[in-house]
């Protein structure tokens, strides 16, 4: 794929429909800064989407790309669906939000054909890494029917499956899992394929593309020697098609069923690490697997509070609520729509947490004032399991011992992986 399919994707889009419009709710998309904490995402006055600074530099991202993007659009005189948010103009032109980062990936993107041509492997790697990630911000957060996003979608996939074209050290396979008549593509990271490796299944929230979380495997679990599988939690990216509802937990016992089949993993020695929903679907696996499992990551995990009440969920931002709608197929992302579709998903009321105690050793992560998984969560998934621990945060800066404490997980991983 080169630079003028880039081009060609985009073309024409200037009637395309505006992210904010996408999914109806009668209350307002604009974000406003309340007192509490959003461990992955920050929330900024006159925006829609959060803006991720922290995590999208560990990503790889520049800040300094990120901060002349948002200005861009934040400056623009075109016009916006709501004049009240920022990141709301209309059509594929200067100042909407797919059209200033999918800039940044296309200037990447070009470098990285340039290092290509000159041989310079370690530069092309990068700069189509670096690609991929500034077309997978493009894309967020990833709403089913946005076409802009499904385009710089398509770019993000194909710049991080290029950007391991050009890696001498690790190694990506596609794994395509049956699942409910169609495939659902998975991305094994390999250490090398010399010997067989243990490996951990991987997932992101409900505003996460699988090609957003390389760095865990780079910086922790490849040194470790274990392989990661990602896969795109059911309702985004490649799993698009299957929507995510309480049992969703079905389509990775598929794939662990389907690892039995993949030469370059240890089958016996699996282990799941979650991350918000992905972290719900992981907890649950721990229940519902604990023969397959060998242990388990939530990190930031829905599980309970979130909902237990109907004034917890509320505080929910506009974008992410319209991200779980989105995921759910269901048409309309106010509360009082969602929260009864969403009250299922507590493994309090599934019978699994504070019921009984498992073997699978649990480890849960997160900030203690999280509206999206409290202290009280992440005590009791740990008390879930003989073997449990968690680790909360509950001193700034946030962030940073929120990585300290995904490089703990790869230990503790690597620990229970070679028993």
């Amino acid at each position: 794929m080169s630079e003028n399919l880039s081009k060609t994707l985009f073309a024409h889009k200037f009637n395309a429909q505006e992210t904010t419009m996408i999914i109806p709710n009668s209350s307002t998309k604009k974000n406003h800064v309340l007192n509490d904490v959003i461990m992955d995402g920050e929330k900024h006055n006159g925006w829609y989407r959060l803006l991720k600074f922290m995590l999208w530099s560990w990503q790889g991202l520049d800040l300094i790309d990120c901060y002349d993007v948002l200005s861009h659009i934040s400056a623009s005189t075109n016009q916006r669906s709501n004049e009240e948010i920022l990141d709301s103009v209309i059509g594929f032109r200067k100042g909407n939000w797919a059209y200033e980062w999918t800039q940044q990936g296309m200037r990447y993107q070009k470098k990285g054909n340039e290092f290509a041509k000159l041989g310079e492997r370690k530069n092309a790697k990068q700069a189509y890494y670096c690609a991929s990630q500034f077309y997978s911000v493009a894309s967020y957060p990833h709403l089913k029917g946005d076409e802009l996003s499904l385009q710089a979608r398509v770019l993000a996939f194909h710049n991080y499956r290029e950007s391991f074209k050009f890696d001498d050290n690790h190694l990506l396979k596609e794994i395509k899992v049956p699942f409910q008549g169609k495939e659902v593509i998975c991305y094994l990271h390999l250490p090398d394929t010399e010997t067989i490796h243990p490996v951990v299944i991987i997932s992101g929230g409900v505003d996460t593309l699988q090609c957003d979380l390389l760095q865990l495997f780079e910086k922790d679990l490849a040194p470790a020697g274990i392989a990661m599988l990602s896969v795109d939690l059911p309702g985004i990216g490649h799993s698009t098609h299957i929507k995510l509802d309480q049992k969703s937990s079905d389509l990775y016992q598929e794939i662990i069923a389907h690892l039995k089949s993949v030469p370059w993993v240890d089958h016996d020695r699996i282990s799941v690490m979650g991350m918000r929903f992905g972290g719900n679907i992981a907890a649950r696996l721990a229940f519902l697997e604990p023969k397959k499992v060998k242990s388990v990551v939530c990190v930031g995990a829905a599980v309970g509070s979130l909902f237990d009440k109907k004034e917890s969920f509320k505080q929910l931002p506009p974008m992410f609520l319209d991200c779980l709608a989105s995921r759910m197929q269901i048409k309309n992302s106010s509360v009082e729509t969602l929260y009864p579709y969403c009250v299922p998903f507590s493994l309090i009321k599934q019978g699994l947490l504070a019921r009984r105690r498992i073997e699978t050793p649990l480890l849960s992560i997160g900030h203690k004032d999280d509206i999206i998984c409290n202290q009280e969560d992440l005590r009791l998934i740990a008390r879930a399991s003989r073997e449990g621990e968690s680790h909360i945060i509950d001193k700034p800066p946030i962030f940073e011992s929120y990585l300290n404490s995904l490089s703990y997980s790869a230990q503790w991983l690597t620990r229970h992986l070679s028993e």
